[in-house]
């Protein structure tokens, strides 16, 4: 590391007489970069008596690589400023909490802040139980929360708290659930441009967005099923922490819609009803600032993000050191053939994390987190393979599903020793899809005309230039079978579960958490933390410390990279999340609506399956 940088600006100094400005330039760069670094750090001093400030402004994914961050110009350029915390980093701090005598409490403000596949609820399940851990621990230590117009995630997790501020003039926006899914098969008609699908599994809907115009009576059915499951479980959760009936609830929110301050007030879904001076002057009272003018808040305080860094330790926090490691290697998004980048799981690079993890002789048993819709069936088939290399290798392969571990998510799972999902995971969704795309009519209509020699009769199927005929139809149908069949043997044989009785529950649909566990789809429920235990429990450790996967990028290896024109690597998080109870600016409805389009279409670009097959859920379960 020092090497590199006495190289660097070597380098840099004697370019900088040959290109002046452009290296000028960079050199500033580097300087906001570290200014702006330098900028968020604040000295923190940790007293008696603290309250620990959550910050719900932000975004909670399961990987330490996040992509909301991925550059460290971010800050100097005025790029994306998302705040994002990984969800092991808050359940280690509020553990840490509830045993550190220096804090009293513990204060939640703000509204979540989701981006990509973070801030699911079966994450929110683990977090919100953590909280109720941090009540239970030791001095039973109170929990407050101040809400305005607290989203459904916000609701779910702040509920957990023994008192609930409301503003007077708030709502609770927590009206239930919806999917609201788009389709394209209008529009793309209107451009020339035809879709041909085969499909095993009357519930894979993934391809249904781009050949119908509304909700198949199988995907409908599955969607309906899958939200009352998953909105049952969050009203009878905040119910029982709130100590309410969960038929009131329900009751308050049919009537209601955004439930009125009032309303919620005389059905003891909230304590009571302050402005957030008011709450800020009731914390003063519980812990008094012992400097009121040099902090910003009349009440000792410390940011969560704060206490993490403060407390952070080589090894992550809760483990008992040691030379053996657990490592928690995180699958966080797409499933894509290749590399990938960033924001998906590339097959061939997972594949090498697990590969180097078998080689390493410190790593004594794996967790793989699994938070992904699936994607690429030849590159789900790759890290599976390595996954049951590494169960070869005789090292423990404990699965813990987060939000999302469905199709492709669900093959790269199969085969773990056992499988941990919460009751609000989704999962299954055994399947398989393929999509052709058509644009002869597109190009017929600007002018534009193929013809083809071939010296096959397949030679050209890949083309968009016609439809697919009835024939190479045929062939991409067998394709899908024989991959299906394929997938069944493989959940069957490592599940245990007749592969007939597998056939009539597989087809394609998905499934929460728990009926998954009563289908023995998967084995237990838990959250990561319960992962990590059996993990070190299988591999028999008294000693050990935890790893996580893939591992961070440092500055200097993201200097490295920019300079010889490679893609940048993700850079550290460094969240600061000191208390900003400022209401957060949301998209316009139309803005929204574009944005999750957009993205839907960005989806397509990690359709890269060299055989065009792919193992996904549906698109569009963007549930609010």
């Amino acid at each position: 590391m020092k090497q590199f940088f006495i190289t660097f600006f070597a380098n840099l100094a004697a370019l900088l007489f040959v290109f002046g400005g452009p290296m000028l330039l960079l050199l500033i760069l580097i300087a906001a970069s570290f200014s702006s670094s330098l900028k968020n750090k604040h000295t923190v001093t940790l007293q008696r008596g603290t309250i620990l400030v959550m910050d719900l402004s932000m975004n909670v994914s399961d990987s330490p690589e996040h992509a909301s961050d991925n550059s460290p110009f971010n800050g100097a350029l005025g790029g994306d400023d998302t705040r994002s915390m990984t969800l092991r980093s808050l359940l280690s701090a509020l553990k840490k909490a509830a045993r550190d005598s220096r804090i009293k409490a513990l204060f939640i403000v703000g509204s979540f802040e989701p981006t990509d596949f973070g801030t699911g609820y079966a994450a929110l399940k683990e977090l919100r139980e953590a909280i109720l851990d941090f009540e239970n621990t030791g001095d039973h230590k109170q929990v407050y929360a101040y809400l305005e117009a607290p989203s459904t995630r916000d609701l779910y997790v702040a509920s957990a708290a023994n008192t609930v501020y409301l503003n007077p003039y708030g709502e609770i926006e927590a009206p239930g659930l919806a999917v609201v899914k788009t389709y394209y098969k209008d529009g793309l008609d209107k451009f020339g441009i035809d879709v041909q699908v085969t499909r095993h599994g009357k519930y894979k809907s993934a391809v249904e967005p781009f050949i119908l115009d509304k909700m198949s009576p199988e995907d409908r059915e599955e969607t309906q099923k899958l939200i009352d499951d998953l909105w049952g479980e969050i009203v009878t959760t905040v119910a029982d922490t709130r100590k309410m009936d969960p038929a009131v609830l329900q009751q308050l929110v049919d009537t209601d819609g955004y439930i009125q301050p009032q309303h919620a007030l005389d059905a003891h879904l909230v304590d009571k009803l302050s402005y957030f001076g008011d709450v800020l002057n009731d914390l003063g009272k519980i812990a008094p600032a012992s400097d009121y003018a040099k902090i910003p808040l009349p009440f000792q305080q410390i940011a969560i993000g704060d206490y993490i860094n403060a407390s952070r330790t080589p090894r992550l926090l809760g483990e008992r050191g040691g030379d053996n490691q657990v490592a928690v290697l995180y699958l966080e998004g797409e499933i894509v053939d290749g590399w990938g980048d960033t924001t998906n799981i590339g097959g061939d690079r997972f594949a090498a994390e697990l590969r180097q993890l078998r080689k390493d002789n410190d790593v004594k048993a794996v967790v793989l987190r699994v938070n992904s819709p699936g994607g690429s069936a030849f590159a789900s088939e790759e890290i599976q393979h390595e996954v049951i290399a590494l169960k070869a290798a005789k090292k423990p392969v404990i699965v813990s599903m987060g939000a999302y571990a469905a199709s492709g998510g669900y093959w790269v799972s199969t085969y773990g020793d056992r499988i941990f999902a919460e009751p609000n995971t989704i999962t299954g969704s055994i399947g398989v899809f393929g999509m052709f795309f058509d644009a002869q009519k597109l190009f017929t209509n600007v002018g534009i005309t193929f013809d083809t020699a071939k010296t096959g009769a397949y030679a050209d199927f890949e083309t968009i230039s016609r439809p697919k005929t009835d024939a190479e139809m045929a062939l991409a149908q067998a394709r899908v079978e024989d991959l299906y069949g394929k997938f069944l043997d493989k959940v069957s044989n490592s599940r245990g579960i007749d592969r007939t009785k597998l056939d009539e529950i597989a087809q394609g649909r998905v499934w929460t958490g728990k009926d998954a566990l009563d289908l023995k789809l998967v084995d237990e429920i838990g959250g990561l933390n319960k992962a990590i235990a059996y993990a070190v429990q299988s591999a028999k450790l008294s000693d050990y410390y935890v790893k996580e996967y893939p591992e961070k990028v440092t500055f200097a290896d993201t200097l490295e990279q920019l300079l010889s024109n490679q893609e940048e690597p993700v850079s550290q998080i460094k969240p600061d999340l000191r208390l900003n109870p400022a209401a957060l600016i949301k998209p316009d409805v139309l803005t929204q609506q574009y944005l999750k389009a957009e993205g839907e279409l960005k989806t397509l670009q990690e359709f890269n399956d060299p055989m065009g097959m792919y193992a996904r859920m549906p698109l569009g379960w963007d549930i609010k």
